[in-house]
């Protein structure tokens, strides 16, 4: 105790800049390793909505709609590469046609801020059953490194898209 409070006593103010300074240094260090972990890596959401059809009194009526949306919130590009479409079981994924633009690999760039939108009306929604009849059960996107991203609320949207499609 003695000892610490003489070292304390026989510390001039420029030392205790100095420590400040490497103190102050150390933090700034530790935001810029962590901020260039954080940018290295897509925030991606991905979430479907369905609309039901609506029938207006003096309007024509829409039809349910599926809407499913992807969107990057990263300050990285993704490129998605694939929208897959799963059955009743794991083992049926089929991959869908899409309608994005495509760059020389065939993929669809998603920069900062970034969305990409599939829409499913009941004109265009036959790839949501399979040959065998089976009704779809999960809708993904696949980007170039592999990773996947499943649609928020996927499931029960489906099932409700479908059972209303059924009727129009």
């Amino acid at each position: 105790m003695y000892l610490e409070a003489h070292i304390l006593k026989s510390l001039e103010v420029r030392d205790y800049v100095a420590i400040l300074a490497l103190i102050v240094s150390l933090i700034s260090a530790g935001f810029s390793i962590g901020f260039g972990f954080y940018d290295r890596f897509p925030k991606i959401k991905t979430k479907s909505r369905f609309f039901p059809a609506t029938q207006e009194p003096e309007q024509p009526g829409s039809p349910p709609l599926l809407i499913v949306d992807i969107a990057n919130f990263g300050r990285r590009d993704v490129y998605l590469e694939y929208l897959y479409i799963q059955y009743g079981s794991r083992k049926a994924i089929r991959f869908a046609e899409t309608m994005w633009e495509e760059d020389i690999r065939g993929r669809y760039r998603l920069t900062e801020e970034d969305r990409y939108e599939q829409v499913f009306d009941p004109d265009s929604d036959s790839i949501l059953k399979d040959r065998d009849g089976n009704e779809a059960t999960d809708i993904f996107f696949q980007d170039s490194l592999g990773r996947r991203y499943h649609a928020q609320n996927a499931r029960s949207n489906i099932k409700a898209y479908l059972e209303a499609a059924q009727y129009h």
